[in-house]
């Protein structure tokens, strides 16, 4: 079976249950979450690398024991199940701690290096969530201490460690409850592809005839070869090395004329080719493609006409979120709400049914979980996160509704990975603070208030390349090749959520007391002062903008349903008029070309073989990437990496 062959394909003939995966994911975890902590650059795209490489050693571990002991092998479904319990605990790792836990002991440690900090953060800060005292975390400012130290200070951190767990919990287990009541729509009877998901699901098949093709080899041993050479030249300059990075890192240095006035308003732009990304793109839709790359050049046109009308620009998050020309982050709000509602309008049957289950208490087949369960659910844990931000000094229906409209995000987000599977959702500095902020006005909030609500939901604001639905939704869908219902993976997929978050808390408290805390980036503190310094009413412009980006994603879907093979998509609106496309539209626009090429010469047996070249593609670039991170991690050295943000930096 290749690896476009969908999901839903013929279950291994034996089935266990969750127990063996299970043990193994859990065994496994702590070096997954120390390596998302300890490597950034792997953790800031859709297909996380640490979870990918820890299927990849145990299938292959696997391959060894079917054949030695053939009854004690794992089956393809347990692989399935140990890849969805790892993703889901992997993505806990990422990015929302990464840039959550360092502000946990950064206000208390170096609260002398801004006197403003100290006066009108640290003060409004929930004491059960942060540090208001440096004594206490003087060892961990130093570092230099081992693992059993790190162990015997666990007790310290035990409190905001158990707070942040259970608000994480709960809106993960909101996030879980929401996929729960549409898994049979999204997963079963859209037959959505799953794009981000098709090389995890051809390592849990070895027997697939995929494994035999020579395109799929070549193209492995072709990639893993290059990046190997780079890795090693990387280290000795004297050895050369093939580029397949940054070709040009700043298109303004081969381009003088975009130095000059309005064309310096174009930004960074680079042409980049990042093999991973160009082959995770050969598995999107061909006019999803085209639509990214065609709205990266409107976005850049656009703020080129910001510039000549001499509109002072803020690009994303609008300057630590004060809306500003172009607003982009503005319409790219507008995209995602024009996206939900076009969702709900085409589920709006499906959604009848969900609630007559959920009044009637029925299940959609034996051994599901009810919708009513799921539903009932979700009432509490957005009732619990009211609850937390009432105890903490704030309205409990701010917050409902504040992480509500961080629901729609989410759902959206997800809905989109699940069909169109880009690999990268940057989404910068986007979040339900942005919409406060532009409707009504800056000081919406006391300064208290609004301390408190950035801090506690800062994941809902800042970044959303490894956002948790998408993932709980994938492994819903891996969890289909076991045979497992829904009720079992439901508390299989939360229980990643918990223990992902212990750990991953844990991982990165382990790396400050090896080499040292570190001062936060100063990104809420940043935009508090921002609005607290330049107080400004409703912005009437950035309002417009919402409604502009929703109404062109509405326009666009009733065209798509009228004109048949429209090439302009919604989703590459949305996902283009935020910064993360800038890193590989470049190397999304060589695929288009080259997809093509492919299907108008080959047909559909050679787009097949650059399918298989794609998977390859895929497994040699994160084989050498495991090689690189394990060197780094042991030797606290930095080395290549096959990352747009290298362990030395972005162009390096």
């Amino acid at each position: 079976m290749s690896p476009s062959t969908p999901a839903s394909g013929p279950s291994p003939p034996r089935r266990r249950g969750l127990l063996r995966p299970i043990i193994l994911a859990v065994i496994l975890l702590p070096f997954v979450a120390f390596w998302s902590s300890a490597m950034m650059s792997d953790v800031i795209f859709s297909l996380l690398v640490p979870p990918l490489c820890a299927l990849m050693v145990v299938a292959l571990l696997n391959v060894g024991l079917r054949r030695v002991v053939p009854g004690s092998a794992l089956t393809g479904g347990e692989l399935a199940v140990f890849y969805a319990f790892m993703s889901v605990a992997g993505a806990m790792c990422a990015e929302w701690l990464l840039i959550n836990n360092q502000y946990i002991h950064s206000y208390a440690l170096f609260a002398d290096r801004s006197p403003w900090d100290r006066e009108h953060i640290l003060p409004h800060l929930p004491k059960w969530f942060y540090f208001t005292e440096a004594a206490p975390l003087e060892d961990y400012r130093q570092g230099g201490y081992g693992l059993w130290h790190f162990l015997g200070r666990l007790g310290l951190w035990a409190r905001p460690i158990a707070a942040w767990t259970l608000l994480f919990t709960l809106l993960c287990g909101a996030m879980l409850c929401i996929n729960t009541l549409m898994r049979e729509l999204w997963c079963r009877r859209e037959k959505l592809a799953f794009p981000i998901i098709q090389v995890p699901l051809l390592l849990t098949r070895p027997q697939d005839p995929a494994w035999k093709s020579p395109w799929l080899w070549g193209a492995l041993g072709v990639m893993f070869g290059i990046d190997m050479l780079n890795g090693f030249a990387f280290m000795n300059p004297l050895i050369p090395s093939i580029n397949v990075r940054f070709l040009v890192g700043r298109l303004a240095d081969v381009l003088p004329w975009l130095q000059d006035n309005p064309w310096t308003a174009v930004g960074w732009t680079s042409l980049g080719i990042f093999p991973y990304m160009c082959a995770i793109g050969v598995f999107m839709p061909t006019d999803l493609l085209f639509s990214c790359v065609f709205f990266f050049f409107l976005r850049k046109a656009m703020q080129v006409g910001a510039a000549m009308f001499g509109y002072q620009q803020d690009v994303f998050g609008g300057g630590w979120l004060v809306p500003g020309p172009p607003y982009f982050s503005e319409q790219t709000w507008g995209a995602f709400l024009g996206l939900f509602v076009s969702a709900v309008l085409f589920s709006r049957g499906y959604l009848q049914e969900v609630w007559g289950h959920i009044v009637k208490g029925t299940s959609f087949g034996e051994g599901d979980m009810r919708p009513r369960s799921a539903f009932y659910g979700l009432i509490l844990c957005l009732a619990g996160l009211g609850v937390i931000g009432w105890m903490c000094g704030l309205s409990p229906w701010l917050v409902v509704g504040y992480l509500c409209v961080f629901l729609i995000f989410a759902i959206v987000l997800t809905r989109m990975r699940a069909q169109l599977g880009p690999p990268i959702h940057e989404m910068a500095f986007l979040g339900p603070h942005q919409l406060l902020i532009d409707f009504l006005g800056g000081q919406a909030l006391n300064e208290a208030a609004t301390v408190k609500m950035y801090h506690l939901f800062l994941v809902t604001n800042r970044i959303h390349r490894t956002d948790p639905m998408p993932y709980q939704l994938e492994g819903y869908k891996l969890g289909d090749q076991s045979g497992l219902t829904s009720r079992k993976l439901f508390w299989a997929i939360l229980f990643a959520t918990v223990l992902g978050v212990v750990v991953g808390q844990g991982a990165y408290v382990l790396q400050g007391y090896l080499y040292g805390a570190q001062p936060s980036w100063g990104d809420p503190n940043a935009a508090i002062r921002q609005l607290s310094e330049q107080p400004h009413p409703p912005n009437p412009a950035a309002m417009l903008s919402v409604v502009g980006g929703f109404s062109l994603v509405m326009l666009l879907d009733a065209i798509r349903t009228r004109i048949t093979g429209f090439p302009l998509h919604p989703v590459g609106y949305a996902l283009s008029m935020n910064f993360g496309i800038d890193y590989c539209w470049f190397g999304l626009f060589i695929v288009l070309l080259l997809k093509l090429a492919v299907q108008h010469g080959g047909g559909l047996k050679g787009y097949e073989k650059l399918r298989l070249v794609a998977a390859g593609v895929i497994l040699g670039e994160f084989a050498a990437e495991m090689i690189w991170s394990s060197v780094s991690m042991a030797t606290h050295m930095t080395t290549y990496s096959v990352s747009f943000y290298n362990r030395s930096g972005w162009l390096k």
